[in-house]
Parts: C-alpha cells; sequence; structure tokens
C-alpha cells in the first residue's frame, strides 16, 4: 500500500471506531477490501525487461574461431566476424567473452601464440618465421608479446624445451 492509500485507510478506520461493534467490523472489512482494490489498480505491473540474449549460438562461436583460425597470419577486425555472425561489434565481443572468458582480442592473441609454442616446440623454423606465420608484425613485437604473457623470450623458451626433451630421451 503506498503512502496516500495508508493515510486514507487510517482516517477511514478513525471515523469507524465511533460506530456501533457489529456496524465497525462489517465497515472495517469494507473498508480493507476497497483499500486493497484501489491499491492493486494504483500499482503499476512489474514488467520483466526482455532477458538479453548474451551468449553465441553455437554455430556463432564455431564461426567466429574458424575465421580467426584461417586469418591467424593476417589481421581481422572484430567487425568483420561480428558481421559474418550476424551481430553487431559490441553485442558479438560481450557474448564471445560470456561463451569462451576472453574477449575476442585476447582469445585471438592466445591462439596466436599457442600456435607460436608449437612451431617452436615441434620446428625448426626461426623465431623470425614464426613471428609471422603466427600473425606478429615482426620478430620484436612477437618476442615483447611472447615475454609479457608467457615470462620468457621464445628463445630462452625453446631452448628449455629442447633441453626438456634432450633429458627426457
Amino acid at each position: 500500500m503506498n503512502a496516500i492509500n495508508s493515510t486514507l485507510y487510517n482516517a477511514l478506520l478513525a471515523s469507524l471506531r465511533a460506530l456501533p461493534d457489529g456496524e465497525q467490523q462489517l465497515l472495517e472489512q469494507v473498508v480493507r477490501e476497497l483499500s486493497s482494490r484501489v491499491a492493486s489498480k494504483t500499482q503499476r505491473p512489474e514488467v520483466e525487461a526482455p532477458a538479453e540474449r548474451v551468449a553465441l549460438s553455437p554455430w556463432q562461436e564455431r564461426r567466429a574461431k574458424e575465421l580467426m583460425a584461417s586469418q591467424m597470419d593476417k589481421g581481422l577486425s572484430i567487425a568483420r566476424i561480428a558481421s559474418e555472425c550476424s551481430l553487431s561489434r559490441s553485442h558479438f565481443s560481450r557474448a564471445f567473452k560470456k561463451n569462451t572468458g576472453l574477449s575476442p582480442r585476447d582469445w585471438f592473441l592466445q591462439m596466436r601464440l599457442d600456435r607460436a609454442r608449437g612451431l617452436l616446440s615441434e620446428s625448426a623454423l626461426t623465431i623470425s618465421q614464426i613471428s609471422l606465420d603466427c600473425g606478429f608484425a615482426d620478430q620484436s613485437h612477437f618476442t615483447r608479446v611472447f615475454t609479457r604473457v608467457v615470462g620468457i623470450t621464445p628463445f630462452n623458451w625453446r631452448r628449455s624445451k629442447a633441453h626438456v626433451l634432450a633429458c627426457a630421451g
């Protein structure tokens, strides 16, 4: 009951108390019923906001990841991926992060670094060639990003993996 209805209800009850007992109880019930009906008519119905669909559908997530994987050695804009998934850029970014736990940019970077680690440990390609194959601007850019994320330079990471393999074999 809002403040106006409450005040009205209390004023009516006070005036009813002057009536004889039988009439007082009957009119009290009538006042309660009227107050209840007035309150229900004046209250705005609570309208549930439509649930915003934030997550990507399975086909959208699969399409986004396929596009990123196929364009790893090149650049790829979030707007293009979003367009391929029939979403706006901002909606796609929020939904992708909800699905994967990473922003599209961070997921793409993580995929590039995973590929780079694979190439560092399984191939004899130069670090410069690996950086280009994984879509980094140059070896210096690759080394800065790799060191920031992994905590060790690509050269030292490769050497430590080679040492572990030599000891195991």
